[in-house]
């Protein structure tokens, strides 16, 4: 991540879980997510043994191997409904009591979900760059450049609609009506562009890959859990390119004091 967005995203968390104990919570639900991408990765190495063994083996050990992999699998869904529910829990005992307004007060929820959640996502990009880095070092090292370009244009993305919400936000103030398709069709757009830019890095990691696997250079095995990887790499910086976008607009809705007669803003 870029740092201007990474000092940004550090600074918010001190100041919405300014109780250390809070904190470390969140740090370790956002390692828990890490995990949880680390076991999805191993699942998908499992499935790619079971349905392209290197050696014969016997019916009870494809059926070992197929119970392991539902277990993995559907672990994970119960993994992060808890995760979750926790993390909402957290939420709540941290920002209760906060002694702000009611308005100025779900914006603080609205930058907190969105904070632990790109947290989150970016633990999970920096668990499938490992991977690809151990599953395939040269091709790992063409990954780290994409994220890397990537992560660029998404500070720009940011620096530029961070400014873009606190005119609003002071329109808002100066009782200077900025209409409502405006506000969302600009935060929508920036958000979508910023996809666009994690999606075009994929798809051309994914013809290196391609070119890797027919030169001979990456065993169809493993090519087949870079694949994978690689979507949930796409996946992810699109988490991260709109949760951003929305983290903005809660920041930047959240940093300036409200009006006595201050309403939610779309």
């Amino acid at each position: 991540m870029a740092w201007p967005i990474a000092g940004d995203i550090r600074k918010s968390v001190t100041e919405l879980f300014p109780v250390r104990r809070d904190r470390m919570v969140v740090l370790g639900l956002v390692a828990l997510a890490a995990i949880v991408s680390t076991t999805e990765l191993v699942a998908t190495q499992l499935f790619s043994v079971i349905i392209l063994p290197k050696t014969d083996r016997n019916t009870g050990v494809t059926a070992l191997l197929v119970v392991l992999f539902l277990v993995f699998f559907g672990g994970l869904r119960v993994i992060n409904f808890f995760r979750e529910k926790y993390r909402i829990n957290v939420f709540e005992r941290a920002l209760v009591d906060s002694g702000v307004s009611k308005v100025s007060d779900s914006w603080r929820w609205a930058m907190a979900m969105e904070v632990t959640q790109i947290l989150s996502t970016v633990s999970r990009i920096t668990v499938v760059v490992a991977a690809t880095i151990v599953l395939a070092p040269l091709f790992g090292a063409a990954v780290v450049v994409a994220v890397a370009a990537v992560g660029f244009s998404l500070s720009f993305l940011y620096r530029r609609q961070l400014s873009t919400q606190r005119e609003f936000r002071a329109a808002q103030l100066a009782y200077r009506s900025v209409d409502n398709a405006t506000k969302v069709r600009t935060r929508v757009i920036a958000g979508e562009t910023g996809a666009l830019f994690g999606y075009a890095g994929v798809v051309v990691l994914i013809g290196v890959l391609l070119w890797m696997i027919l030169g001979g250079v990456v065993e169809p095995g493993t090519g087949f859990v870079l694949f994978i990887a690689l979507r949930m790499l796409g996946q992810t910086l699109t988490e991260v390119a709109k949760g951003l976008m929305r983290y903005v607009r809660a920041r930047a809705f959240s940093e300036v004091p409200n009006r006595d007669d201050d309403e939610d803003d779309v």
